[in-house]
């Protein structure tokens, strides 16, 4: 009994800090019911409501998007984070508001996270107050507390990525302890399912420690073994994601996200900022850094895992600031623009590294020297910490004052009728859009909002029908007519009771021919069947996993 206590203490710990952190950050939202909007809001939200309406209407279809991203048939979340879109959109129909679920999704995301950091730590064997301390710091700089102002989704793929550095260390020591080829398979398919971008840096982070454990372990047979396992298990966990890619893109010229300069987005290390996120630093972060260098320098021989932690963690830091050459990797590597966007964004993998680095640091330190100096570095740390908590706080507040004179949005974000925010606001981002020629991203998006969106509210009528098909209809003296909704080589279109292949322009929407008075359009999506068996392999692999899951929780929990 006393053992389920201490784990109860152990866990409700960062449980606690989570919240705590989450609702300071969280007060002028929280004292005047109005949410926060940034960039990405309009698009992810649109991308739950979808997901949301299948739910609450019974009416699934994997592709074609009939309810969200302006009920224009566009296929996004087939392509991002398909599974966790449909846990978002259960939550949002629980939440009953967009102000409720934004609320909920920042307690969410800080705990995932906090808990996530806390484990890590202390699976390096840091105290618990050092442990606090590391997560309060990896929650507060970055993208974590940048999800509040911005709804930046990258900061989920940060919220995952201690769990991953579990995986990481298990590889790291595995001559010590084998690692557990299934728990590494899960977490990797996570990340997939959630952000996919992430799963590319997850990878990027374990390959190093994965290639040390490697050379010092003394069965590399059953290492390179289970490794392959792992891979298989976790290709079987997201047949639907690379499935889907393999369904679109070969037939399709898809368009691309929108393109930002890197050399505009990364982290600023030459100058200091005034806040901990996105692409400045707290000048105190900053410091910790350097003496986490300094230390390392002198201490090298110390602990081969601190060393090894503090280097990559360096490297990634470096990758994501204005000290790399970014200008050049434009210059010869444009694609990079579209795709990956923002080189900031390797400090989600870049600040878990180097915390954990600072904590370890900490730890030898604190056996080195008597109570008095612990006490000093502790306090060190968390004058820190609230040096982050209030450039945070401060943050959020000048957004908060940005926002709350938009009455209308305020009013929609408070409505139980959560059509209202999605229907007003419907996303102009160039994603995923069939395209008959490469062109910029931002010509896209010009085409996008003055076309795509703006024929909405131009005579055309739209209504999701059953089987996850899209119903048009509109009225017409017999002229040819841009229908607002979005045609893929794997798309079907019936107009007035006969099937046409259409011309499109050249964002992909259909150009067809009118009749004169009403006419009627259906949108329909074939899905193929190799795809729908991959999904189907997908959902049942999920679903044998959790049952092992907790069979495995259920014998721990006996012995």
């Amino acid at each position: 009994m006393n053992k389920y206590k201490e784990k109860l203490v152990e866990y409700s710990l960062p449980l606690m800090l989570s919240i705590l952190l989450a609702t300071i950050l969280q007060i002028p939202q929280l004292f005047n019911h109005v949410a926060l909007t940034g960039s990405d809001t309009i698009f992810h939200f649109s991308r739950f409501y979808d997901t949301a309406q299948q739910i609450k209407n019974h009416n699934f279809f994997y592709f074609q998007m009939n309810y969200g991203m302006g009920e224009t048939g566009r296929i996004v979340n087939a392509i991002y984070g398909p599974f966790f879109a449909y846990l978002m959109g259960s939550l949002l129909l629980i939440a009953g508001s967009w102000f409720n679920y934004q609320i909920i999704l920042v307690y969410l995301i800080f705990i995932i996270a906090g808990l996530g950091m806390y484990i890590l730590a202390r699976k390096v064997k840091l105290s618990r107050p050092v442990a606090l301390i590391i997560s309060t710091l990896f929650l507060l700089c970055g993208y974590i507390s940048y999800w509040i102002p911005s709804n930046s989704f990258n900061a989920w793929g940060a919220a995952l990525m201690p769990y991953v550095l579990i995986q990481g260390i298990n590889l790291f020591n595995d001559d010590k302890k084998h690692f557990n080829w299934i728990n590494l398979a899960t977490t990797m398919a996570i990340v997939a399912q959630v952000h996919l971008l992430s799963t590319l840096q997850a990878i990027l982070v374990l390959i190093p420690l994965f290639i040390y454990g490697l050379v010092t372990t003394k069965n590399k047979k059953r290492m390179w073994t289970d490794t392959l396992k792992a891979v298989v298990l976790c290709l079987i966990l997201t047949a639907n994601v690379w499935g889907a890619f393999l369904v679109l893109y070969p037939k399709n010229t898809m368009s691309a996200p929108l393109d930002f300069s890197p050399a505009l987005t990364v982290l600023h290390l030459k100058s200091n900022g005034t806040i901990t996120m996105w692409t400045e630093i707290q000048e105190v972060v900053l410091l910790l850094f350097g003496l986490q260098i300094v230390y390392i320098i002198f201490n090298y021989r110390v602990s081969k895992l601190n060393t090894f932690l503090t280097i990559e963690g360096l490297v990634f830091l470096f990758i994501s600031s204005d000290l790399f050459p970014w200008r050049v990797v434009e210059k010869y590597f444009p694609s990079f623009s579209n795709y990956f966007q923002f080189p900031n964004r390797f400090t989600a993998v870049a600040y878990p590294l180097l915390f954990l680095s600072i904590g370890l640091t900490v730890i030898n330190l604190i056996n080195r020297y008597d109570f008095q100096f612990k006490i000093f570095i502790e306090c060190l740390l968390i004058f820190v910490c609230l040096f982050s908590l209030r450039a945070d706080l401060r943050g959020n507040i000048i957004k908060f004052n940005k926002v709350k004179t938009n009455v209308e949005r305020i009013s929609q974000f408070r409505d139980h009728d959560l059509s209202k925010f999605i229907d007003s606001n419907p996303p102009g981002n160039p994603d995923y859009l069939p395209l008959k020629k490469q062109m910029n991203s931002w010509k896209i998006s010009g085409l996008v909002s003055g076309t795509l969106i703006f024929n909405n509210g131009q005579g055309f009528e739209k209504e999701a029908a059953s089987n996850g098909r899209l119903e048009i209809s509109w009225n017409s003296k017999g002229e040819d007519a841009t229908l607002p909704i979005v045609f893929y080589s794997q798309s079907e279109l019936v107009v007035n009771g006969k099937k046409v292949l259409p011309k499109r322009n050249e964002i992909g929407m259909p150009i067809v021919k009118s009749k004169v008075g009403k006419n009627t359009a259906i949108l329909s999506f074939k899905t193929p069947t190799w795809f729908t068996v991959l999904l189907y392999i997908s959902i049942l692999s999920w679903v044998l996993l959790i049952i092992y899951g907790v069979f495995r929780w259920v014998k721990i929990i006996k012995n």
